[in-house]
């Protein structure tokens, strides 16, 4: 059983990681193995739903993304401590609730820990933008993850000389009107962390972004292919091969879960649209553009 939140470019990869590294060690779908993938729109009630019937039927393996996923897959195998689950897209299992250290998680709990680089993302604000003092930040405060990257931003900015403006949400379809309202509040530019439901409706941000010449800065390489100037985050493809690997060696047997220690995702890639860069008023230096691994728009 694969589930996750909500489907956007980033949470999409990184499923793909994982069915690719499942294909690569001959677990096929439709073939050697069925996999029943589930996506609860945003939704995190349907997440309790889709855990459950995962667990009534009898899979033997659930692979989460996201945190809210993770959290109700927990929740729904906790009385039976299986079956066993590989979580990726997590900022923090720790924060979470599930796990109280890398070595110490529920013995059928097991997976790599996505914690984005807040601080070198929100770095390359005043890297480019030396006059900008205000940003705007968006984000929903029921995404646990989404409350770590929060407590890291903001001091974060503060070491940086900046002023984060925040807005909470609790769905995607106040994306827009919160930016509105952050451009009203006088912001110079947007940032925007891992926050799922943001993320969800990157392009209404990307729009206000746009329309009011702001710069918007993200913490996934995904959301600049999407419109983002700047974009520093994870590979979240390669976390899902990794996963993937970890899936592997559970259905070959071969791992010992709860003597594996959950690891830290560290590879960390730069990508810069030069359109959407273009439109929101900034101009990328050729030093920045020799360290992106992407370079969309050009």
């Amino acid at each position: 059983g694969m589930m996750k939140i909500v489907s956007h470019p980033a949470l999409d990869a990184e499923q793909q990681g994982v069915k690719d590294a499942l294909a690569e060690a001959g677990f096929v779908d439709g073939e050697s193995v069925v996999i029943q993938e589930a996506n609860a729109e945003g939704d995190i009630s349907t997440l309790t739903t889709i855990a459950q019937k995962f667990v009534d039927d009898g899979v033997d393996l659930i692979v989460t993304t996201s945190t809210p996923a993770l959290q109700a897959a927990f929740n729904a195998t906790k009385d039976l401590e299986g079956p066993p689950i590989v979580f990726n897209a997590v900022t923090s299992p720790y924060a979470a609730g599930i796990a109280n250290a890398a070595d110490d998680h529920p013995s059928w709990v097991i997976g790599i820990q996505a914690l984005a680089p807040v601080e070198d993302a929100l770095a390359l604000i005043p890297r480019l933008l030396p006059d900008v003092q205000t940003v705007g930040y968006i984000y929903n405060p029921a995404e646990a993850n989404s409350v770590v990257n929060t407590e890291i931003a903001e001091p974060a900015a503060e070491t940086l000389g900046l002023t984060l403006e925040i807005t909470q949400i609790s769905n995607s379809s106040e994306v827009q009107a919160a930016a509105e309202a952050l451009v009203a509040r006088g912001v110079q530019a947007f940032f925007v962390s891992t926050d799922s439901t943001v993320v969800a409706s990157l392009e209404a941000l990307i729009k206000v972004a746009n329309d009011n010449d702001m710069p918007l800065f993200a913490n996934d390489p995904s959301s600049a292919e999407r419109g983002a100037a700047v974009a520093l985050g994870l590979d979240y493809y390669q976390d899902g091969l990794d996963t993937g690997a970890l899936a592997v060696a559970i259905l070959n047997g071969e791992l010992d879960i709860a003597a594996t220690p959950i690891e830290r995702q560290r590879k960390g890639s730069l990508a810069i649209n030069m359109s959407a860069a273009a439109e929101q008023g900034l101009t990328i230096p050729d030093d920045l553009k020799a360290e992106a691994a992407t370079i969309f728009g050009e």
